[in-house]
């Protein structure tokens, strides 16, 4: 008998066509919990989780035993499908095949693979054929929404794909009214606008095509503040000047045909092609067979791995490999060099999740603390593309495993020194052994890079190759040197190699007894000239993985000229490669035979002075970027665009020596750098990466006992904690920055202090904390006679009575706070004030003036390019419209503060607007898409620990099951509100009428 299964719509189950009871909804949530994870075991709290999430009852583990009995009996005439009890957990044993779901990501895998556009198309239509509405249809707990949330986009992804396809086999006319129905919905997604530009064009409508680019223009200007990307703009200039090449091309074969924009970057972060690539065409072929599709159905292979001896050539093998066949990856490739045998610098697993992250367009802000988390979202944001990941330079299976994809559509290439039989056993991976060059080969690379003096000695070249240990590395090197020395032959220079071979105590790269290089590397730097050796040898104790040529100067105390030609000459002798944007890089062993060299060759004291100087040119560098980007009064203008372009080439440079600095004894250039680049990684910068480096200050300044440098660097790391959502973690790190403030008497900045730890207490729900935190820094603020922050401190106050019930103790000290305002000349102050002042006092006029005020507000922050303050002017807005009954305007503005929240990454504010715009939507009728903003402040409130909003987002889910004529789906949550609420102690539901709480 023949089972099928289904998730992609209702979840239901077919037996020879017959459909099965299943019973009712939550041991269907089951069984679409077994489905999604087919032939895999989930265990009973995963389940329980899943299935009920929070709201599981005392007795759910024996409902779940009862659902899964049941469950077994419906499916017992379904041939070999069983749901079996295995240590791991419970099993659904059916073929994952006969799971729509899992048929719908094989096939889209397949049509990736595919080159022919026909084929590809027929197989993306065959998989969209299978949905029958939205996933787990009638059935909701967290987990399912969740998972919801996600596959609805693999369907929008393939159906971008599915456009292409047909667009590149010209059947635009018949895409044309889809596509214009899709642009209605998704009017912000730039590949979708793109497909629409192309088909109009393609039907004679071009003035329509260029009507499509403004639309968008305008829309991206309004809800994201930004402009169409490089993609669709060339897009329209081409369309534009009626460009012949738009044309639709006749034929199937899969080419490259026009660009079309994507909605998400896609990244090309191979480093640049081996010159003078010889041989390996077996690995090759090894490589190219990895990509055939499966021949029976077994999942694609999604691991590959290059193993063998350092300077084997595994690098320059997958780099040939992977520009081969990119064509084959057309939503990027992904590249990084993890250094894993590098003792003092390998990359952590962290950073190379948050580089990868930021690749795939995730904005610093929005990436997560963790690891774990990390890696759940690289997964997540590769799921549906079609990617080549290369991890190059491995040292283990840890190091590797948190990069993995969770999809079948990509394929990792890792190279390592070690065989990592990890990689094989666990995660299925097809291991590629790579071998020294065979004799023939060696001594061809020579001839390619020599040149005919090895036809002339071909003996004497087959014993150089040999010398060589057949290693790729060595073999280059020695070409060079030859290369050069053409006046001696190359026996004369093999008997030199040999020499230095007996000499020297060779190198055992990698525990392999061939792989003796250091001779070869000795036989180049021997023939230096001494001030190129000595930058070699300097180059060495870099922190980073790349210099530019100012940094070298410094790094040698050289100018930029004289570096310049030195470095020339490091490369003509193959020790050093240009990177890109005329940056240089060196291969690890040459790195590692470097930093040796230094520390036998230069004293201490030089050694320290070089290094002082190169982290001197750093600071400085930073400093006047930071100046130029946001000035100091008095700073001398500056080129905003060439200081971030600076920045951002040197950023990974930057990082390094922070960390490097606070642990190798250059602790105040650490704690100085930390500060001048926190003011750029937090206005917008990759927060992971600010995470680190604030954290290497902080360890700096403990470490020579500066506590005025450790308070600040605290404070800064608070900060980041409470972007992040680590409540917890920003409590615990502004309360020791507050100690240290108290101890130094410093009183202003002890007011900041208690004004951020009441802020993470408000958060957090503790009210009483709160207030008292706010108290005292309003105290210190009238020692200081310091308006504004008297002025701040008893808005906050006037919020802490708002939120307890208190409205008319709120009153007084928000009116309080408006007179000092008004004082100050403080306009943008006085109109948030107002609009909280307008939202508790219910008067029409009031709520009128709040919001001519806030409109005022909004040009002059979006004038200023503030877009922090803009979110939050837009939320006020949006609340006096929706009290003043204008619940379109209200939407509208809160639906695009939330775009701002997001990209800011402030996610506590995301997750009151996500309420906020839930309470406005149900209360304008859209009781389904208001559930859909709650479910979001849930999930998001849950992650960061704000109790008071999770309240909110019950009480809004239980008002929208209600509405919807369902009470017993709305009870749980009604009663989790009212618990939340009171273990809060403030007002039940108080929705917009009581103001948010400031972030600013």
């Amino acid at each position: 008998m023949t089972a099928e299964f289904g998730v992609l719509g209702a979840v239901e189950a077919r037996i020879d066509g017959r459909p099965v009871a299943l019973g009712h909804a939550r041991q269907r949530c089951v069984l679409g919990v077994l489905l999604v994870e087919a032939g895999r075991p989930v265990t009973v709290d995963q389940l329980i989780d899943r299935v009920w999430g929070e709201d599981a009852p005392q007795r759910a583990a024996g409902a779940l035993y009862s659902y899964l009995s049941r469950l077994r009996s419906a499916v017992a005439g379904a041939g070999e499908v069983e749901i079996r009890r295995r240590p791991g957990g419970y099993v659904l044993t059916a073929d994952p095949q006969t799971v729509d779901l899992h048929r719908f990501r094989r096939l889209m895998t397949l049509a990736r693979q595919s080159d022919a556009d026909a084929t590809a198309t027929e197989l993306t239509e065959q998989a969209l054929g299978l949905w029958r509405g939205e996933p787990f249809a009638g059935l909701d707990t967290p987990w399912l929404a969740s998972m919801r949330r996600l596959l609805l986009g693999e369907r929008f992804a393939a159906e971008l794909d599915r456009n292409d396809g047909l667009l590149r086999l010209g059947r635009h006319s018949e895409l044309l009214p889809a596509l214009s129905a899709a642009v209605a919905e998704h009017p912000l997604d730039e590949r979708l606008a793109g497909q629409a530009m192309l088909a109009l064009y393609r039907c004679g409508r071009q003035a329509d095509a260029d009507e499509q680019y403004r639309r968008i223009r305008r829309c991206l200007a309004d809800e994201l503040g930004s402009d169409p990307g490089a993609a669709l703009r060339r897009l329209h200039e081409r369309i534009l000047a009626a460009d012949p090449g738009l044309q639709a091309a006749a034929g199937d074969a899969r080419s490259p045909g026009v660009p079309l924009t994507a909605a998400t970057p896609v990244p090309a972060q191979l480093p640049a092609d081996v010159r003078a690539f010889i041989g390996r065409t077996e690995e090759l072929a090894t490589l190219d067979r990895l990509l055939a599709p499966p021949e029976s159905d077994e999942p694609p292979l999604t691991v590959a791995l290059l193993s063998g001896t350092a300077g084997v050539g595994k690098s320059a093998l997958a780099v040939r490999w992977a520009h081969r066949v990119r064509g084959s990856f057309p939503d990027g490739q992904l590249y990084v060099n993890l250094r894993g045998y590098d003792a003092e610098q390998p990359v952590a697993v962290a950073d190379a999740l948050a580089g990868f992250l930021t690749a795939l367009g995730v904005r610093g802000p929005e990436i997560p603390p963790g690891i774990d988390e990390r890696a759940g979202r690289y997964r997540s944001e590769l799921t549906g593309r079609r990617m080549l990941v290369l991890l190059d330079n491995a040292s283990s299976v840890d190091q590797i495993r948190p990069l993995l994809p969770g999809t079948g559509s990509c394929l990792v290439l890792i190279t390592s020194r070690d065989s990592l039989p990890g990689m094989v056993a666990v995660h299925g991976a097809e291991r590629v052994n790579l071998d020294l060059l065979p004799p023939a080969d060696a001594v061809a690379l020579l001839r390619r890079l020599i040149g005919a003096r090895v036809d002339r000695e071909p003996a004497v070249a087959a014993a150089l190759a040999a010398a060589c240990a057949r290693l790729p590395l060595a073999l280059r090197i020695a070409a060079e040197l030859a290369a050069e020395r053409t006046g001696a032959s190359l026996a004369e220079l093999v008997a030199e190699l040999g020499d230095h071979q007996v000499r020297l105590d060779l190198l055992n790269a990698g525990g392999d007894p061939h792989a003796e290089v250091r001779a070869v590397f000795s036989w180049s730097y021997q023939h230096l000239p001494a001030d190129a050796a000595r930058v070699f040898r300097l180059l060495g104790l870099h922190p980073g993985d790349n210099v530019h040529v100012d940094a070298v100067a410094a790094l040698t105390g050289a100018d930029a000229g004289e570096a310049r030609r030195l470095l020339g000459v490091l490369v003509r002798a193959s020790l050093i490669h240009v990177g890109r944007g005329g940056r240089y890089g060196m291969h690890d062993l040459l790195r590692a035979y470097a930093a040796e060299l230094a520390a036998a060759h230069d004293a201490p004291a030089d050694r320290r002075a070089a290094l002082t100087g190169l982290f001197d040119h750093y600071l400085a560098g930073s400093v006047a970027a930071m100046d130029a980007l946001h000035p100091r009064q008095g700073a001398s203008p500056g080129d905003p665009e060439a200081a971030r372009n600076w920045i951002e080439a040197e950023r990974p440079n930057l990082a390094a020596t922070c960390i490097y600095g606070a642990a190798h004894g250059w602790p105040r250039h650490a704690i100085a750098l930390a500060g001048t680049l926190f003011r750029y990684l937090d206005a917008g910068g990759p927060v992971a990466e600010a995470v680190t480096v604030t954290a290497s200050a902080v360890a700096a300044a403990r470490a020579v006992g500066d506590r005025q440098a450790q308070a600040r660097a605290l404070s800064d790391l608070g900060r980041l904690h409470r972007r992040q959502g680590r409540l917890d973690d920003a409590a615990a790190t502004y309360g020791h920055a507050l100690m240290l403030y108290a101890d130094l008497g410093e009183r202003a900045a002890e007011a900041v202090a208690l004004r951020n730890l009441g802020s993470v207490h408000w958060r957090l729900g503790d009210y009483r904390q709160a207030a008292e935190h706010y108290r005292r820094a309003w105290a210190h603020y009238q020692g200081l006679d310091d308006g504004a922050g008297q002025a701040d401190a008893l808005v906050r106050l006037g919020l802490v009575d708002a939120r307890l019930g208190d409205q008319a103790a709120a009153t007084q000290r928000l009116r309080s706070a408006l007179e000092l305002f008004a004082r100050l000349g403080d306009g943008f102050s006085e109109a948030y004030v107002s609009s909280l002042l307008a939202r508790l006092s219910h008067e029409p006029a009031e709520l009128e003036r709040s919001a001519v005020l806030l409109e005022q507000s909004l040009a002059v922050v979006r004038q200023a390019g503030d877009r922090t303050a803009e979110a939050y002017v837009l939320t006020d807005l949006a609340a006096v419209h929706a009290r003043s009954g204008r619940l379109a305007e209200a939407a509208g503005h809160l639906r695009r503060a939330l775009v701002l929240h997001r990209r800011i990454g402030d996610r506590a504010s995301e997750a009151e607007a996500l309420n906020d715009l839930g309470q406005v939507l149900h209360a304008a009728g859209a009781a389904g898409e208001a559930r859909a903003q709650h479910e979001q402040a849930l999930i998001l409130a849950r992650e960061i620990g704000d109790r008071y909003e999770q309240a909110r987002a019950h009480d809004g889910l239980a008002a929208t099951a209600e509405a919807g004529g369902d009470p017993d789906g709305g009870r749980p949550h009604r009663e989790l509100a009212r618990r939340g609420f009171a273990d809060l102690a403030v007002p039940a539901a108080p929705g917009l009428e009581v103001p948010a709480a400031p972030g600013r």
